[in-house]
């Protein structure tokens, strides 16, 4: 419930509100408990950590420390919302599209590994989609197959919001797609703003 919360709130901030935090690593993230006011760390969470369920403590969530926040314009966000959909259904073409609207550009503009850069940048890592090695490893591998000529900043502070909360994810053992947990965000916003029925 944890990483989804977090996930969630990180995607409104990005397709919403346009304004994110880009620095949401663990230590930026408190959990306090619901019954205090101030800020001491919930049982819950030594709980969780030493394997017990922790399920019947509250807890409130403290996101601390905005001093690396990020505007991201209408447009962007709109096509932020676009990729998140195409990603969370593995629609390759979409993405590949997506990207290069997004200012990605590569020496050879592979669509395979434009697409494999795009799930590590922005939605999932695995060992599976990372071929077993590390995000570091796989992304420097990547990048060696047809390397990254530019990048637009604002989706480069996007990607690494979803880059820390998916590592938080792999340290509670809670792999997520943050496509998947962005999209139903994602469709809302398209729909709002008249772009999708």
């Amino acid at each position: 419930r944890l990483i989804d919360e977090l996930l969630y709130i990180h995607g409104h901030q990005v397709l919403v509100d346009g304004y994110f935090n880009g620095d949401p690593h663990p230590g930026n993230i408190l959990l306090l408990n619901g019954d205090e006011k101030n800020t001491k760390i919930s049982s819950w969470l030594f709980n969780l950590l030493s394997g017990g369920s922790g399920s019947s403590s509250p807890y409130r969530l403290g996101l601390i420390d905005y001093g690396q926040v990020k505007k991201i314009t209408k447009s962007d966000r709109i096509t932020m919302c676009k990729l998140v959909i195409a990603m969370a259904e593995e629609n390759h073409d979409e993405v590949v599209r997506l990207m290069k609207e997004t200012g990605y550009s590569s020496k050879n503009m592979d669509p395979d590994i434009m697409y494999k850069y795009c799930q590590v940048s922005f939605d999932e890592d695995n060992m599976k989609i990372t071929n077993g090695m590390h995000i570091q490893e796989f992304m420097e591998y990547l990048d060696g197959a047809d390397p990254v000529e530019s990048l637009a900043r604002d989706y480069i502070m996007i990607s690494r919001v979803t880059v820390l909360l998916r590592g938080l994810a792999h340290a509670l053992h809670q792999s997520r797609s943050v496509a998947k947990a962005w999209k139903p965000i994602a469709e809302r916003v398209l729909r709002e703003e008249g772009l999708t029925k």
